[in-house]
């Protein structure tokens, strides 16, 4: 029985290891048989084949899309790992390229049949020692350990095109030109400091030939700088190429990311909440609303349509006008300045006269048709400068995006469709299009008159159609981006309301305040009526001066037997009435007369008091 697993994995191996041999040059170089090729990255596929788990494979591959999948992702794979290899050879040849444009050797520049470019001495030399130093550090058993690991890491079939993954693979061409520099910087000042003693020379002695001598100066102390270098390049090379392992692990390892192959990264992950009102509000300050460039475009379509409909006769009329005017030949017995200034303004007037007649509503279609959709809105905040806008990741994260994906699915979408109208169009109307020489020439201009506005009439539907999809996917996907994790609402939740503790605290603060100046009006109460060990209210009563007692304080339990004790101590009389003690602390609020329907059990207390007093 035929294993089909076992080829598939077999074939599928074969892809990434061949592709990463394709793309690291020293492995394949030009002239190099492409059976020789294919056959090696077969033979190394059968070496590898017996560490990788491939029994899944008949399980994931359900369709033929799913088998041109998982080989597209392979070929991928080795693609991007054999760049990045090939990438620290290439720093060294960009570092031997810098050095020879300063010593002087850019005009012996040569053919490297290697990689079949023109490369220069230093550069070529550079990449001969790369490649011999990647041999004798054993590189080839360090990347052939780590495609092999690769495999385990990164299962058959999964992509490698990530969101991450193209910010790290930035990051290792930025480190890669770093590496390039530090090898040819101290060359670099070296020859640099040499021009400039050399331009101190001319200055000082003019008469001194410096272009005699300057040039093999400078080509014997760059080959003596470089000869110093060497050992300063191999360590860096070295390095490099024993940090491969790690390099090839990182790119392989985010498993837990959504690969841009399938699904464009969604840069919003972890906001669930929808937008609140606030959020919205501030980003509409800045800009940030739903809008379709597709609607714009259809409306000012349609606009310009019923423009040509409608004022396409004017076009010709005045077009006639001019053409007569202009072509008048009693005009020219009395040619002066005055003809010619009656020339220009008559051809400025009859020609803004009909450009402003098909300027004119187009623009305001296209601003209206930006104010249906957004309101009003003038804000700088697209148009300030700012740094972050020039950061390279958030470059790339607008690039890969679903709104990019979006962007582009419609855009090759308008392209197809309008070209298969137009290719629909010419096909039923070709003999009339051929045929137009035959008619008159007001015939043939009405004739094109009607072939325009047809053609615009369904290019108008089609833009119509896809500028109403385009706007709700607008605005599902703005909807989306303002989504808001739930910390973000509790933070704007605090910056709105306050925070809850501080909040709090501020509350417990009030009551304290309020609490001391209660018990101070308390010691100037007239009365305390309690309940008698569970309410305490203090009443205030002057006579001629309050036209009713007023509550100064009340309490229960712990601050009832406060309020006793501060009476005491002030020496407030202290009455018990538990009816009247109970109704007053429901109904009567600090600093608030009693009402009238305990005026007589109040009056009744108070009288007894102020006996007392007398």
């Amino acid at each position: 029985m035929i294993d089909t697993a076992y080829f598939l994995a077999l074939f599928y191996i074969s892809l990434r290891l061949t592709a990463f041999f394709l793309a690291v040059d020293m492995f394949f170089p030009t002239g190099t048989p492409r059976i020789l090729k294919g056959v090696l990255g077969l033979f190394m596929s059968f070496i590898v084949l017996g560490g990788v788990n491939y029994n899944f494979l008949t399980e994931s591959i359900t369709s033929n899309y799913h088998l041109a999948l998982f080989g597209v992702n392979e070929v991928m794979t080795g693609l991007v790992l054999g760049i990045v290899t090939n990438m620290i050879f290439l720093a060294a040849k960009f570092a031997g390229s810098w050095m020879d444009f300063h010593v002087g050797f850019m005009m012996t520049s040569i053919i490297d049949p290697a990689t079949d470019t023109q490369a220069t001495l230093l550069g070529n030399l550079n990449y001969m020692v790369a490649t011999l130093l990647f041999f004798m550090v054993n590189g080839h058993h360090l990347v052939i350990n780590s495609l092999i690991k690769s495999f385990n890491i990164l299962p058959i079939g999964t992509s490698i095109i990530y969101q991450d993954n193209i910010i790290r693979v930035i990051e290792i061409i930025i480190k890669c030109f770093v590496l390039g520099v530090k090898m040819a910087m101290p060359l670099v000042l070296v020859i640099l400091i040499t021009d400039l003693c050399l331009a101190l020379i001319t200055r000082t002695v003019p008469t001194i030939p410096v272009m005699l001598f300057g040039l093999p100066i400078k080509f014997l102390l760059g080959i003596f700088t470089y000869v110093l270098l060497l050992p300063m390049i191999f360590k860096l090379m070295t390095t490099a190429i024993d940090n491969l392992p790690g390099i090839f692990e990182n790119l392989i390892s985010i498993a837990q990311a959504i690969p841009i192959f399938f699904v464009f990264a969604d840069d919003k992950d972890g906001k669930t909440e929808e937008a609140t009102p606030k959020k919205l509000s501030d980003a509409k300050k800045k800009g940030q609303v739903a809008r379709s460039k597709d609607v714009n475009v259809a409306v000012t379509m349609v606009v310009c349509t019923f423009v040509v409909m409608a004022f396409s006769n004017l076009l010709g009329k005045t077009m006639k006008e001019i053409t007569i005017y202009f072509l008048s030949f009693e005009k020219l017995n009395h040619f002066n300045e005055l003809t010619i200034n009656n020339w220009i303004i008559t051809g400025i007037f009859n020609c803004g006269k009909v450009i402003m007649v098909f300027a004119v509503p187009i623009m305001i279609a296209g601003i209206v048709a930006s104010i249906m959709q957004t309101g009003l809105i003038f804000t700088k905040e697209p148009i300030k400068f700012s740094l972050g806008k020039l950061k390279p990741k958030n470059g790339f994260k607008q690039i890969f995006s679903k709104r990019s994906l979006l962007n582009l699915s419609k855009n090759v979408a308008v392209v197809i469709v309008i070209s298969y109208v137009a290719y629909l169009f010419i096909r039923d109307n070709y003999k009339e299009i051929l045929t137009i020489y035959n008619l008159t020439f007001p015939s043939m201009v009405l004739e094109i008159k009607n072939l325009v506005i047809d053609i615009f009439k369904k290019i108008c539907l089609i833009l119509i159609v896809i500028a109403a999809i385009d706007f709700y996917f607008q605005k599902k996907l703005h909807k989306k981006e303002m989504r808001m994790t739930k910390q973000e609402v509790k933070d704007e939740y605090k910056n709105m309301e306050g925070d809850p503790k501080i909040k709090s605290k501020q509350k417990q603060k009030q009551r304290e305040i309020g609490m001391q100046r209660m018990m101070q009006s308390v010691a100037n109460a007239t009365v305390v009526i309690t309940n008698p060990t569970h309410l305490a209210i203090a009443l205030k009563y002057e006579e001629g001066k309050d036209g009713a007692p007023v509550v100064v304080g009340k309490g229960a339990d712990y601050v009832a037997l406060k309020i006793k004790n501060i009476a005491k101590e002030n020496e407030v009389p202290i009455v018990e009435n538990k009816p009247l003690a109970r109704l007053m602390y429901e109904r009567v609020e600090i600093d608030q007369e009693i009402p009238q329907d305990l005026y007589q059990g109040v009056a009744e207390i108070l009288a007894v008091v102020m006996k007392l007093k007398k």
